[in-house]
């Protein structure tokens, strides 16, 4: 009968049993998922959230992320948090951010996604709370609050995105490799890799962009908090989906009287030819309080500047001709 080793131990056998296992390349390699939460500046309207995070129905992450030192400003900053599935597997993983800003008890806006682990890899889940995705609840006083809803309700597993219920779920193949500046490195429908120069167009349309022609009539209306607009909308590319900030001014080319500009920072929709396309703005010709009269049956210059994150512009004018009287007076 051959004699056993005293090095190796019953101890000993299953150290090495271990260190094979993890040293063979079909083992060791973790399923990891990396869910990250990015928003479109809320200007001080979010005050927190919570997030929920379900790893094969069992709830692995349950936190409430609140401002640093009660301010406002800039929340929310990105959040990520990274979750493993059990055994290395495609273990389902399901996601529900919710959004809540004082002094409203419902949360103002509610982000879901679902999806699974790529086995052996390092994923990320990317959420963007968006703008045109908060719903504005009543207010426990009873007070009104100014302007229609900003985005519709959603009913599980349906979720807001671009401002319309659509489907929670993204595919495993839709998911993006893992880097930590993932906030910032964002893949772009709009602005692709090796980009060209970029492209801007300025049309109309409060559902739906529509292409300008020179010198066409818009006809100004009355808006729900008492101004009074014209509806404009934006096509482009080469320029950031997310948080480029479009600026319109107007100036009367007779006159040279001017509307203050106004600011608006929503998210591109894609359109085609590699375009993306933003519309529904409202463009108040009494901005800041001055007299809308005075662009009633006058042409007007309509200067659009886009501007995105990393600093790319383009700048386009278009004249219209303002309509002499209002569509709703």
């Amino acid at each position: 009968m051959p004699e056993t080793s005293p090095w190796l131990t019953p101890s000993r056998a299953l150290l090495l049993f271990f260190a094979y296992e993890m040293a063979s390349p079909c083992r060791g390699l973790a399923s990891q998922l990396v869910v990250g939460v990015q928003s479109d500046p809320m200007g001080g309207l979010v005050s927190a959230l919570h997030i929920v995070i379900r790893v094969a129905r069992a709830v692995a992450v349950d936190e409430t992320i609140t401002p640093t030192k009660g301010s406002r400003v800039g929340f929310p900053q990105p959040w990520e948090r990274l979750v493993s599935a059990p055994g290395g597997g495609a273990a389902d993983v399901d996601v529900a951010v919710e959004a809540f800003g004082a002094p409203f008890a419902s949360p103002l806006l509610t982000r879901r996604a679902s999806t699974r682990f790529v086995p052996g890899k390092t994923e990320l889940l990317r959420l963007q709370l968006e703008l045109p995705c908060v719903v504005y609840p009543p207010r426990p006083d009873g007070i009104k609050m100014p302007g229609p809803l900003s985005g519709p309700t959603c009913v599980a597993p349906m979720t807001c995105i671009m401002g319309s219920c659509q489907s929670d779920v993204v595919r495993p193949d839709g998911l993006e490799p893992y880097a930590p500046d993932w906030p910032t490195n964002a893949p772009d429908r709009c602005k692709r890799r090796n980009a060209g120069p970029p492209a801007l167009q300025i049309g109309t349309g409060q559902t739906s962009y529509l292409p300008l022609a020179p010198g066409q009539t818009l006809q100004a209306e009355a808006g729900p908090q008492g101004g009074h607009h014209i509806w404009i909308a934006t096509r482009m590319k080469n320029l950031k989906q997310r948080l480029t900030t479009t600026r319109i001014e107007g100036v009367q080319p007779e006159t040279r009287a001017t509307i203050p500009p106004s600011t608006f920072v929503f998210t591109y929709a894609p359109d085609e030819g590699d375009y993306c396309k933003l519309y529904g703005l409202r463009y108040q010709l009494d901005n800041l309080g001055i007299d809308y009269k005075q662009f009633l049956g006058k042409a007007l210059d309509v200067v659009v500047t886009l501007t995105d994150t990393s600093g790319s512009t383009a700048k386009a004018t278009a004249r219209i001709q303002v309509a002499p009287t209002l569509v709703n007076p």
